[in-house]
C-alpha cells in the first residue's frame, strides 16, 4: 500500500529485478544478505528495538511500541511512499519485541522480511518468472 499523494520512483522497486537482464546476477543477492544483516542488525534493529523500546517504556508505558512504530517511520522519511506499510510493519516487530522482552525477537520477525532476499535468489536463478 502506497501514499496516494507520493508515487515511488521505479528504481527502488525491487520488481526491477525481476528483468531478465539481471539472470545470473548472484552479486545482487550478496549485496541484499550484506545490507540485511548490517541495516536489520546495526541500522535499525540495535538502535530502535535494543536501545530507544526499552528506554521509551518509561515515557509511553504500555504505548511504547506504537510510540517507537512511529518514530521508525519518520526515520525513513526518505521513504514517504511507503510510510503506512512500513510503520504497520513495524508495529509487529516492536510489539514482538515489547511482548518478549526481547531484541532478539524482534529481528526474529524483522528477518522474516528475508523471504524477499529468497525471492530475489529465485529470480536471479530464472526459477521465478
Amino acid at each position: 500500500m502506497h501514499s496516494p499523494c507520493v508515487r515511488e520512483p521505479s528504481y527502488t522497486s525491487a520488481q526491477s529485478l525481476a528483468d531478465p537482464r539481471f539472470q545470473g546476477q548472484w552479486w545482487i543477492l550478496g549485496l541484499a544478505l550484506t545490507s540485511m544483516l548490517f541495516n536489520y542488525i546495526l541500522g535499525e534493529g540495535l538502535p530502535f528495538r535494543g536501545v530507544l523500546l526499552r528506554r521509551m517504556a518509561g515515557v509511553f508505558s504500555r504505548w511504547d511500541w506504537v510510540a517507537n512504530s512511529v518514530l521508525f517511520g519518520l526515520y525513513h522519511v526518505r521513504k514517504i511512499w511507503a510510510w503506512p506499510s512500513m510503520i504497520a510493519d513495524s508495529f509487529g516487530i516492536a510489539w514482538a519485541a515489547t511482548r518478549y522482552r526481547s531484541f532478539w525477537m524482534s529481528l526474529i520477525v524483522h528477518g522474516l522480511e528475508g523471504f524477499f532476499v529468497v525471492l530475489i535468489g529465485a529470480v536471479l536463478a530464472g526459477w521465478y518468472p
